[in-house]
């Protein structure tokens, strides 16, 4: 058969021919156009030239499309749909993120098997691990409100990045738990006044210093700090005792570290006896 007629016989059967969006091997277009495999190539170049189909060669593979596969410039779109990729901004946020979830790691990691092995380090590293959840709770609060985003989006972007590490934050968090509210829940906001009226009583501010200190207490060298030189430590002293003889508040001499100093810390009666470990830790009350 002469080139001619074998041409005329390629455009004619392509014309009767749908290519899939996807396109076609060179093998299968050359048995959907019907011709020995030792010609599907030059049938598909020769179509090519004459703008019936587009050929694509990818690292030694030929692929026949159909013509609206061909871009303007460049090579068509691979076979294979690929998803939108992540935004920018959650990867910044993320990268933010990302010395928080490797000290979370580390505390995860020295976490005692056994809840009865070292009290005092398993109290520690559970603080720990609540302290930088805020922290991440935090960064996730300041990023919708400059960005705007959706929770959803960004859920999905911590637990892409961080599967094994979000069980711990959504445990304190139950927010940026998998199928989680729309909206973050508002931030807890002390309702105790944070300001002491100076018209009270040096006994009285002292009381108000203790009850609005919640459940963690305060210490008596804050409590020094916010009179200024008003209030001498002897006399400060004194009404501590006094309080603590008519049982308004509880003394107790602990820290709220494993390591530091101790020093002495006042407690509303109210809310129960503080927790301190033998080694003289106080335990943080949520």
């Amino acid at each position: 058969m002469k080139l001619k007629d074998e041409t005329a016989l390629w455009v004619t059967a392509m014309g009767g021919m749908a290519l899939p969006a996807e396109g076609m091997t060179l093998s299968a277009f050359g048995a959907a156009l019907r011709v020995s495999p030792d010609r599907a190539e030059k049938a598909a170049r020769y179509l090519h030239r004459k703008r019936l189909v587009f050929v694509s060669r990818r690292l030694g593979h030929v692929r026949v499309l159909p013509v609206s596969a061909k871009r303007l410039r460049g090579r068509p779109s691979g076979v294979i749909p690929v998803g939108p990729k992540l935004d920018l901004r959650l990867v910044g946020l993320l990268t933010e993120a990302h010395p928080i979830f490797l000290s979370v790691k580390e505390m995860r990691r020295d976490m005692p098997s056994d809840w009865r092995d070292r009290p005092e380090l398993r109290a520690e590293l559970s603080d720990g691990i609540a302290g930088q959840s805020d922290r991440i709770m935090k960064l996730c609060r300041r990023f919708l409100a400059v960005h705007g985003t959706h929770l959803a989006g960004l859920r999905e972007a911590l637990w892409l990045d961080q599967a094994d590490i979000m069980p711990l934050i959504a445990q304190r968090h139950p927010a940026l738990a998998l199928g989680g509210p729309d909206a973050l829940p508002a931030p807890v906001v002390d309702s105790q006044a944070k300001r002491v009226s100076k018209n009270l009583s040096h006994q009285d501010r002292v009381l108000a210093y203790v009850r609005g200190a919640g459940k963690n207490g305060i210490t008596v060298s804050d409590i020094s700090f916010n009179f200024g030189n008003r209030l001498k430590r002897p006399v400060l002293n004194d009404i501590v005792a006094t309080l603590e003889s008519v049982g308004q508040v509880i003394v107790v001499e602990c820290r709220t570290a494993s390591r530091g100093r101790m020093g002495v810390r006042l407690f509303d009666p109210a809310h129960g006896e503080p927790v301190v470990l033998p080694n003289g830790r106080l335990v943080a009350v949520e």
